[in-house]
């Protein structure tokens, strides 16, 4: 039975992201560095999400840049440390640039919300360090390298727009709506103040809901809040036995790298499980990186309450553009 291009694409790129997750594992065992294990391995998840489904110089060339650029963007985060009224400016300022690209500008959004959480997570004070931006290439780096090695295999260049085509068309004025740009660094502004209010553990994570859920589509939003807020949800669930029964990490390795492979399949529009996925490893990898310390059990309960914070923010701001929106047209029906 012969296999569909599509199922064969899913298949490579699932083992190309099993890998991503595998080798920076194994090399964080090797030299006892967990800081290996988180930032390699989202170094190489980001690259792979970025990856322009495009002939290997451009593709290498664009995973470079997107990766150096959220490297700078941390530096930012790094000298504001200290000051969280500071922070306010970068803050604000990275999320109107996350806000400026439109949906089929794919490679842009992605690299510049990559920016932005790069600055809150360093400013917080989970990155900022030469060391850390160096286990980050890294992964950059095997990401890269992974993607373009998948070439031969299947994992073609698929359709859309090239990063250069975007950015010239980016440049040209193709951008969201200067209210939605104002909407969406505001909503990131009052969610984030509103965990430092109340004495959240990690203030940074309900901002990075924030980024990554706000669209400019209103008509898929609302469900994009459910199937973010629900796929979170779940994948703490799915998390919370792993972390609590499974202290090896060859076990953790194991499952992180199981649930790679149904990312592909995850990121061809079903939302829910996409988030699920990446709530799963991504608490399993935060886990494996402070074994040393006992794990980080806690962020499974802080998780579920980032995201309804976030969530119900996104909703507000949702529901208040619509609004705007609708009194707009009103008027210009009067006026008509």
């Amino acid at each position: 039975m012969s296999i569909s291009p599509q199922t064969r694409d899913f298949m490579v790129r699932g083992v190309l992201y099993l890998l991503a997750m595998c080798i920076p594992i194994a090399v964080s065992l090797a030299w006892n560095k967990p800081d290996i294990t988180l930032l390699g391995g989202m170094g190489a998840l980001f690259a792979l999400f970025i990856a322009p489904r495009y002939t290997p110089l451009p593709r290498v060339l664009c995973i470079g840049a997107g990766g150096l650029l959220v490297c700078l963007a941390a530096t930012v985060g790094f000298f504001t440390q200290g000051n969280n009224n500071l922070a306010l400016i970068p803050l604000v300022l990275f999320s109107w640039l996350a806000a400026l690209p439109r949906p089929d500008q794919a490679y842009l959004s992605l690299v510049v919300k990559n920016m932005a959480a790069a600055a809150l997570l360093t400013h917080f004070g989970l990155t900022g360090s030469l060391s850390a931006a160096g286990f980050y290439m890294s992964g950059i780096a095997l990401g890269a390298t992974l993607s373009v090695l998948g070439i031969p295999f299947g994992s073609g260049q698929g359709h859309g727009a090239s990063p250069f085509e975007e950015f010239k068309a980016f440049t040209s004025g193709a951008v969201n709506d200067r209210l939605f740009g104002v909407a969406v660094p505001l909503t990131v502004l009052l969610c984030t103040l509103a965990a430092r209010q109340m004495n959240f553990s990690h203030p940074a994570w309900v901002g990075l809901t924030v980024l990554f859920v706000m669209h400019s589509d209103g008509a898929t939003e609302l469900h994009r809040i459910r199937d973010r807020a629900l796929g979170t949800v779940l994948g703490v669930i799915a998390a919370a036995p792993v972390v609590f029964n499974l202290q090896a990490p060859l076990q953790l390795a194991g499952c992180i790298a199981l649930t790679a492979l149904f990312i592909p399949y995850a990121q061809a529009g079903h939302y829910m499980l996409f988030s699920l996925i990446i709530t799963f490893i991504v608490l399993l990898l935060v886990d494996m990186a402070m074994l040393g310390t006992g794990g980080d059990i806690s962020l499974l309960g802080w998780r579920l309450i980032d995201t309804i914070l976030a969530c119900g923010g996104v909703l507000v701001a949702n529901l208040t553009l619509r609004l705007i929106a609708l009194a707009k047209q009103q008027t210009t029906s009067t006026r008509n």
